[in-house]
């Protein structure tokens, strides 16, 4: 994990109490930072913001596991600037051991809705899954392949109103089993701002601002597509970011020949009939 500005200077949260502002249909604010700017941001929002703590750790690991069709419609949907967009998902929160399906919206007026079921047992019903996709996206969930996996660490920060969430992504990579590669961000730090309604201040949004950042669009599913499949696959609308990328000296490839967490129980879920 990223080193960083010391959690145990901020006053902690449990999960309990963020679920009470799990802001499932909310607005999104995204930003892309260099990690050495990292300590200087968390240092200033100590006193506007509680940190989640479980399991005493105060930073989490991340696995998620995306579905696309074989043509890849979701990622082209989003490239070609659909409204009402969709990713469908798997995520696995290591601190807990919970898994979710989740199926998440880009509204046409830019917000963000969430539908989650939750996952139990080993292997879980591929009947129940299935009806599930159908139900929130109204087409056959035989349809969903695996196309990306991601990892990350996240820090996630509530505001003391408790109508504002800010996660903090550290380590992210991604993951293509069936080409062996993996691609990571070192240095990179994605802040996103979660919050009811657009604003243009908070404490963390002034200070990013003051810091000279702008918000960005960036989905991890296109972006480590796009950067796994560069050349061979649609990417002229991220440009601009796999370019901020660059700039922060990411992203780095890497070659591996041995089976990864792609292949964890969780990846293994079976959405066939």
């Amino acid at each position: 994990m990223v080193s960083c500005f010391s959690l145990n200077a901020f006053e902690s949260h449990s999960l309990a109490d963020q679920s009470s502002s799990a802001l499932m249909d909310r607005v999104d604010t995204k930003y892309l930072i260099d990690a050495a700017e990292l300590n200087q941001c968390l240092a200033e929002l100590t006193a506007e913001y509680t940190v989640l703590e479980m399991n005493g750790c105060r930073g989490m690991a991340y696995d998620t596991l995306y579905f696309d069709t074989p043509g890849r419609q979701l990622y082209l949907d989003h490239h070609n600037g659909k409204l009402n967009r969709v990713k469908v998902r798997t995520r696995h929160y290591r601190a807990t051991g919970e898994r979710f399906l989740e199926v998440k919206v880009k509204t046409n007026k830019l917000r963000t809705s969430k539908q989650r079921m939750v996952l139990t047992g080993a292997e879980p019903d591929a009947r129940t899954l299935r009806h599930f996709l159908q139900e929130q996206l109204g087409l056959p969930a035989t349809r969903m392949l695996p196309a990306l996996f991601v990892h990350y660490h996240r820090i996630t920060l509530l505001s003391r109103t408790g109508h504002e969430r800010v996660t903090v992504d550290t380590d992210i990579y991604f993951e293509h089993s069936g080409e062996h590669q993996r691609i990571g961000l070192p240095g990179v730090v994605l802040v996103e701002v979660k919050s009811l309604r657009h604003q243009r201040r908070s404490p963390v949004l002034d200070i990013l601002k003051r810091m000279g950042h702008r918000p960005v669009s960036f989905s991890k599913y296109c972006i480590g597509t796009a950067l796994l499949c560069r050349g061979r696959i649609k990417a002229n609308r991220f440009k601009p970011v796999l370019s901020k990328l660059d700039a922060l000296r990411a992203p780095r490839e890497y070659r591996y020949f041995k089976e990864s967490s792609w292949n964890l129980q969780l990846m293994s879920i079976s959405l066939s009939a």
